[in-house]
């Protein structure tokens, strides 16, 4: 009887250490833990470099914000919306809301913007999953890249 009483300890004690062992070793740095396989070339960012360039390699600025306020039962709306001066290609925006378009630009010259749109279906107040599609074309025609800016879209009272 002492001998299977001594066992069971011994037993309970090893799973015990078991358990400690996982949750010990689940506690590791987070990059240890990660199930996707992480690159080991690449490195930390240290700031863009200088690069050879025909000078057609041109960065885009666009403008970025965290959230828009709109007033419900309303198509007239204020905003910022602009292509950036420092740009040297049109852009064409597109708004959504919980991705249904509301609204869409033709096509933006650097240093222009609209501080009132149109929207195509007023909101009801409430908060929105908002975007903003920029598409870049050069006046050629040929499209650049395009980027997505998301935001929370707020619609209140007035």
């Amino acid at each position: 009887m002492k001998r299977k009483k001594t066992f069971l300890i011994i037993v309970l004690f090893m799973i015990l250490l078991l358990i400690a062992f996982i949750f010990l070793s689940g506690r590791q740095k987070k990059a240890d833990n990660l199930l996707l396989p992480i690159d080991k070339l690449a490195e930390k960012w240290k700031g863009n470099q200088d690069l050879p360039s025909s000078g057609e390699n041109k960065e885009i600025d666009i403008p970025g914000f965290k959230t828009l306020v709109f007033y419900t039962n309303q198509a007239s709306q204020k905003v910022n919306f602009y292509n950036p001066k420092e740009n040297d290609c049109l852009f064409k925006l597109t708004l959504y809301a919980d991705d249904k378009e509301l609204w869409q630009s033709g096509y933006i010259q650097p240093d222009d913007g609209y501080y009132d749109i149109e929207i195509s279906d007023p909101l009801e107040i409430g908060e929105y999953a908002g975007k903003l599609l920029y598409e870049c074309y050069k006046d050629d025609g040929i499209q650049l890249n395009s980027a997505v800016v998301n935001f929370k879209l707020i619609v209140k009272g007035q």
